[in-house]
């Protein structure tokens, strides 16, 4: 995407909202934003909530863009609107959000009779989608479909979208224009759809899942292969753990008990005091000494630590580990589909599109909207 293209495309979306234009050079662009562009891509929550819930009235909020870096205005605070910037993102998420489904009419020019009077003109319902089929393993493949459904009279064609770019739509009915009923429901169309998705799944060729098996079946064999190999080695680690544990058992007790005769010593015995002459915290500090050291010298309670719940920290077992290992093998590896709706809309056409069928899947790969991404 270009900056040409990303400006084009800004520019439809500021349109669409009725967005006041300040002004419009060909390095950058002045917009005050309406309401509903200002809550998506504003980065103002806290005005917002605090506007509705004093009822106040709304200032708009004025933002300039630049599309090339080189050319910022002076005097002026811009922001470079590229298609990697945040902003983008958010006008993205908004066009998502409020253009995912649509209802458009088509307009054609003047049609007369025989009389010479113009004469109204019937328009076809059609409910227009944009699927994408994902093929997912550890590799992914995606497939879009362009499904177009009549709903006056049940019939479906691909490539619906090419077809709609070549018309002229508008969001409200010309004059002289009129609407046929729908005979197919919602429901019905959704069921054509799926069937036309399981039909251009059959013509795909399988041999991507049956990979995807084989290689999860090696990886499951190589998890294998490493746990028996870890339960040939556990009893060799547990005498090993075990010597250590009798050892570090051993030395806190021989340590503690150093300490407890050095903070108090018996009567009598015999050997110069610990502290010869008491240091106020500052001396002691200064010396180099430690602070918890001269709180234990002196007396002072410490804070204990916190006890550690041994039920909370479990160790996991090697099943348990090895079990985990598997699902996640079986999620990465396992061959699925995955069907999404990308946006869609109704449409009514006085104009006829082709009749396409996806079985034919060498003349579709050729088609301009009908690209498959790999």
């Amino acid at each position: 995407m270009q900056q040409q293209q990303v400006r084009q495309f800004v520019e439809r979306y500021l349109a669409t909202f009725s967005a006041h234009i300040v002004e419009s050079h060909p390095d950058y662009l002045t917009v005050k934003l309406p309401v509903e562009v200002d809550k998506d891509i504003g980065n103002r929550p806290f005005y917002w909530s605090w506007v509705d819930k004093m009822n106040l009235a709304y200032q708009p909020l004025v933002l300039t863009f630049t599309f090339h870096p080189e050319c910022m205005p002076e005097g002026l605070r811009s922001e470079h609107l590229h298609l990697g910037a945040a902003r983008m993102q958010q006008i993205f998420a908004s066009a998502k959000k409020h253009g995912s489904f649509v209802c458009m009419y088509e307009q054609q020019g003047g049609l007369l009779g025989n009389a010479g009077k113009r004469r109204s003109t019937p328009l076809m319902p059609w409910l227009g989608m944009n699927l994408k089929v994902s093929l997912l393993c550890d590799k992914r493949r995606d497939i879009l479909l362009y499904l177009g459904i009549n709903l006056h009279q049940p019939r479906i064609v691909t490539d619906f979208t090419s077809f709609l770019f070549s018309l002229s739509l508008t969001p409200a009915i010309p004059d002289y224009y009129y609407t046929l009923d729908r005979k197919v429901t919602i429901q019905e169309a959704l069921q054509m759809a799926q069937q036309e998705v399981e039909h251009t799944l059959e013509q795909e060729d399988q041999q991507w899942a049956e990979e995807a098996r084989t290689r999860l079946s090696e990886e499951m064999a190589i998890l294998e292969a490493y746990y028996e190999e870890l339960a040939r080695r556990e009893p060799e680690n547990e005498q090993t753990n075990a010597d250590q544990t009798e050892e570090e058992s051993e030395q806190p007790e021989a340590q503690s008990l150093l300490e407890r005769e050095a903070l108090h010593p018996e009567p009598g015995s015999v050997g110069p005091p610990s502290v010869e002459q008491p240091l106020s915290f500052d001396e002691y500090r200064t010396s180099g000494g430690r602070i918890l050291d001269f709180l234990r010298a002196n007396g002072i309670q410490t804070t204990p630590r916190e006890e550690i719940h041994q039920a909370e920290w479990k160790k996991s077992t090697p099943d348990e580990e090895r079990q985990r290992r598997k699902d996640e093998l079986a999620w990465q590896y396992e061959p699925r589909i995955e069907v999404s709706f990308i946006n869609g809309g109704l449409f009514y056409l006085s104009s006829v599109p082709p009749l396409m069928r996806s079985s034919k899947a060498k003349s579709m790969r050729h088609l301009p909207a009908s690209g498959r991404i790999m």
